[in-house]
């Protein structure tokens, strides 16, 4: 029996399990294995495969600060080097969102090698996201924002693996190219989410998801927010408490229906709502077709 294919296999599993309710935030909303195994495959690749901690440790590098396991779990199933890389690219993420950005620069020199390979290639997967299937929103002059702090992110880890560098020297090039080009032809960040849920005959209606996870009760005073919220932007919408099934279990959710061909700004206050109500994303449907619209970044 091959013990690193059976390893690495466990370890395949044991994210798919941990990740399996997860897709990214780009409008195509892949399944967010898909970045893991990429970042697999580009420290893998980078360093010969051979070190197999490293390569689950690549695999895992989500799974404290993105699912409900435990440190203590992980070391368990994997060890404690896998549990220390995987620490080391954790973000703390009780702080707000610009000061994890700036801790994460400031801590990337201190890293060990090992976890400066991952992160890298972390950044390596999130840039190519961002070309392929960008977050619903975003627009040319925040896409090149994003890419200036991944570039200051990788700059602070320099000197661990010449293939995985030249590897994100290339991909920020070949990003940084195709925003520039995109921004020549849709000034707007919000079109392509605007394409994916505008209907091209009668008024649209949106229904907008405010999700719970924090698994607490909707009160009437939340009611009350979501509809002065609406009302800034809108004249009329249905809202109401609702029920959502995931990850297998009932949930209270906030509903609202908003009947108006203005999609952009359907999405903008999905944005807004993020924020009000602190979840990481608002849903939005419109004629059957449905994505999540985020407020923060994607790293």
């Amino acid at each position: 029996m091959n013990r690193a294919i059976t390893e690495l296999t466990r370890a395949l599993t044991f994210a798919a399990a941990a990740h399996c309710n997860q897709r990214r935030k780009g409008v195509a909303q892949e399944p967010y294995i898909d970045h893991l195994i990429e970042v697999l495959h580009l420290v893998a690749c980078a360093t010969g495969g051979d070190d197999l901690e490293l390569c689950i440790a690549a695999l895992l590098h989500d799974v404290l600060e993105d699912t409900s396991i435990s440190p203590a779990a992980l070391e368990e199933a994997f060890g404690p080097r896998v549990l220390r890389l995987v620490q080391e690219n954790s973000d703390d993420m009780t702080l707000p969102k610009e000061e994890r950005q700036r801790s994460r620069i400031a801590a990337m020199a201190g890293k060990s090698p090992d976890a400066r390979i991952v992160k890298i290639a972390d950044v390596i997967s999130n840039l190519r996201a961002l070309a392929a299937s960008p977050p619903a929103g975003w627009g040319a002059d925040r896409k090149l924002a994003y890419l200036e702090s991944c570039r200051r992110l990788v700059e602070a880890g320099r000197g661990v693996n010449a293939e995985i560098e030249e590897t994100f020297d290339r991909t920020a090039a070949d990003a940084e190219r195709s925003i520039r080009k995109e921004a020549t032809l849709d000034e707007d960040g919000h079109r392509t989410a605007v394409r994916q849920l505008q209907s091209a005959i009668g008024q649209p209606v949106h229904h907008v998801y405010v999700p719970n996870t924090r698994h607490r009760a909707n009160t009437d005073a939340d009611v009350d927010t979501l509809c002065r919220a609406i009302a800034r932007q809108f004249p009329a919408a249905t809202v109401q408490h609702a029920e959502a099934l995931f990850e297998g279990r009932r949930h209270p959710i906030l509903l609202a229906r908003i009947r108006s061909d203005d999609t952009e700004s359907v999405i903008a206050l999905a944005q807004h709502l993020c924020r009000v109500f602190d979840e990481r994303f608002v849903g939005v449907e419109t004629e059957g077709r449905y994505i999540r619209i985020y407020a923060d970044d994607t790293a």
